[in-house]
């Protein structure tokens, strides 16, 4: 039987007025920098994510286009892998609307007619080079890699390592970290981080989990267990209409798979991911030239000159996927 692996990925359309009007009378917190304007900046190379699909892995069974309601107008809705979902689709009304994606991708498995298996991809991260099935799934099992971390702070807005440790939280819960197989912990995919391990290791607790910004393998049936052991914990996470320092994530399911045993150690090194600044130039040759497989182009300097790096990136993307998808309207 053949195996069908799907792919999900989240977008906001930061330029919508009525969005960006409902979306203030929320949001009382201005200088939250988990929820600042340039998390939903539009960098108009979001067609270039549907091209790279198609051009490297046209193998994938069904595409989840997951919005609060918005669509690109040149996305072709009719083409028959496209799934278009509202968040009123697999969402509970009573937390409706959000604009905390920890709440949207909690319950991302809840999406109707989503197969088993299925990789979470956030609008920033793009396929840049050809992909098989084994690259993200391996004897039904995902490919990831168990590597521990310590967890630090560099200001007093840390939202993201807070919700760290309340996943690690929940995991220690069921889970002692002496549990954890040693096994599992040193891989020679993992290279270098192996030292990682190493020290950690003996730490009784846990120190924490790398967590590369990645697209993400998923099981439906992990997230089902994970809710049924911690439902009243991950429900609290969806109730907040923007990331807070109480919230859990996604990850913790990836957690659940590490220490459980359930996953496939894969290398790190066919993932990149770059902070964007003003000058990328190397980062951008790389990703010409097929340094990885899959690469982030995260945004979260406000000091960077926005048109003209948008500009930039159009340029190589149009350098590596010149031609139409069938995603895009003719």
């Amino acid at each position: 039987m053949e195996e069908k692996i799907d792919f999900v990925v989240t977008w906001v359309d930061g330029n919508d007025k009525e969005w960006q009007q409902e979306k203030s009378k929320y949001n009382k917190i201005k200088d939250d920098e988990s929820n600042a304007i340039i998390r939903y900046r539009d960098w108009e190379i979001t067609k270039y994510w549907f091209r790279a699909i198609e051009q490297y892995a046209p193998w994938v069974n069904q595409i989840f286009f997951v919005t609060c309601g918005h669509v690109p107008e040149w996305l072709n809705l009719e083409h028959p892998k496209l799934k278009f979902v509202k968040h009123t689709d697999f969402m509970p009304k009573e937390v409706l609307p959000t604009y905390n994606s920890n709440a949207i991708e909690l319950y991302l498995h809840k999406i109707p007619e989503l197969e088993e298996k299925f990789v979470y991809f956030n609008d920033d991260m793009f396929l840049v080079s050809p992909v098989e099935k084994e690259d993200f799934f391996e004897k039904g099992k995902p490919k990831d890699a168990l590597i521990f971390n310590a967890v630090s702070v560099k200001d007093s807005n840390n939202i993201i390592e807070h919700t760290i440790l309340n996943n690690l939280e929940i995991i220690a819960k069921h889970i002692p970290k002496n549990e954890v197989k040693k096994s599992n912990l040193f891989h020679l995919k993992y290279g270098t981080s192996n030292i990682r391990n190493l020290l950690l290791t003996p730490w009784k607790y846990y120190t924490g989990m790398l967590n590369p910004h990645i697209p993400i393998s998923h099981l439906k049936s992990t997230m089902d267990t994970l809710w049924d052991l911690e439902q009243k914990t991950l429900f609290e996470t969806t109730t907040h209409k923007f990331r807070t320092k109480e919230d859990c994530s996604h990850w913790v399911f990836r957690y659940w798979n590490l220490v459980t045993g359930n996953f496939i150690p894969t290398s790190m090194k066919q993932y990149g991911y770059r902070n964007l600044e003003n000058e990328n130039i190397q980062f951008m040759k790389d990703i010409i030239n097929h340094k990885y497989k899959m690469v982030c182009i995260n945004d979260s300097n406000e000091e960077i000159h926005f048109e003209k790096v948008k500009k930039e990136l159009i340029q190589m993307f149009e350098q590596l996927l010149p031609e139409k998808s069938m995603f895009e309207k003719e």
